[in-house]
């Protein structure tokens, strides 16, 4: 395969992190308690045999459900900028090791689905129905506050719009919750290149070739508001995306006259935002972990390839109707169990 190479430079990077993050592990020794009081004599302790612990769920799943005014890719590809687009995203994740207090804390895979849909879009065929994506991934959290990830996804068209997409992403994360600030900044840096398909951002290469990729350099801060009063947690997902410029433009004019070229560049969008969610009390801790959130993200196009890109997406008729920055509104509710 023509790809194989790039994924097996992924995965043998991911391999290697993981086959460390093993070898270091400490699986724990357990140490038993003294249950027998000072100066008592064994034969007077009456026996009571100690309730059985109940361990944690080793099996999670979360759902989604968010409204948006509407949809733009983190790529900075607004798709719908009319009617309303709602999205349904489901996962499970199964955790297959666990240790606190060795260096390699935990290994977890995971799975799941997203449908976005556009009030907008009459197929004849799927209706509002305009993207169903799917995913897998494994994730390791070693060294307490540290974690890494590699994960596979196909993004599909029901109505047709585009060939099936293909990715593959790496991401490593830091969270600095222990340091004990008023605000976590959680950052992280992300590898995401498409190995086959329609290019992610219409104007740039297709899937599989050369400078297919780009990284994506972030955080994701945190306030939570409880202390204050206030059950709410805010969050604010900021980022910016740089990789090769063909990954944004493969050669395509029309950055103003139809025969204008457009200026290339390896930035791709800047983005940043503000999530308030509130966690839904009244609902039975037996039915998950309930919330509503609502929000918006701001996106700033950095690449005036992305904003010719509007033009074929159909939301705007010609460049220089086409956005430089937008933000997008959304709430939602979901769980997590």
């Amino acid at each position: 395969m023509k790809h194989l190479s790039k994924i097996q430079r992924c995965l043998a990077a991911a391999g290697l992190v993981a086959s460390f993050a093993l070898a270091i592990a400490d699986p724990g020794i357990a140490v038993a308690a003294d249950l027998q009081a000072p100066d008592v004599p064994a034969s007077d302790v009456p026996y009571v045999k100690a309730p059985p612990s109940t361990p944690s769920s080793d099996i999670h799943g979360f759902f989604d459900m968010t409204f948006g005014n509407d949809y733009s890719t983190s790529r900075g590809l607004l798709v719908t900028n009319t009617g309303l687009a709602p999205q349904a995203l489901a996962g499970l994740s199964f955790d297959l090791y666990k240790n606190a207090n060795s260096m390699l804390n935990k290994v977890s895979v995971y799975g799941g689905i997203s449908n976005e849909f556009w009030t907008e879009q009459h197929d004849p065929k799927v209706g509002s129905w305009n993207e169903f994506d799917w995913f897998v991934g494994a994730k390791v959290a070693f060294l307490q506050d540290w974690s890494a990830s590699i994960e596979y996804d196909e993004f599909l068209s029901p109505p047709g719009g585009f060939l099936t997409e293909r990715h593959l992403n790496v991401t490593v994360a830091y969270d600095d919750t222990s340091w004990g600030l008023p605000i976590a900044f959680k950052p992280y840096v992300r590898f995401w290149d498409e190995l086959d398909g329609s290019p992610d951002v219409v104007t740039g290469v297709s899937g599989g070739s050369s400078d297919s990729y780009y990284f994506e350099f972030g955080m994701v801060p945190t306030l939570d508001l409880k202390k204050y009063g206030a059950n709410v947690v805010l969050t604010a997902p900021t980022w910016v995306s740089v990789g090769p410029s063909s990954y944004w433009n493969r050669g395509i004019t029309g950055c103003g006259l139809a025969t204008t070229t457009c200026a290339l560049s390896n930035a791709g969008v800047f983005s940043t935002g503000l999530t308030a969610t509130a966690p839904l009390t009244f609902m039975p801790a037996s039915y998950g972990k309930w919330y509503v959130k609502g929000g918006f993200q701001y996106y700033n196009l950095l690449n005036d390839s992305l904003r010719l890109a509007q033009t074929f997406t159909g939301t705007a008729t010609s460049y220089a109707d086409a956005h430089k920055d937008y933000a997008v509104g959304f709430v939602g509710f979901g769980f997590t169990f």
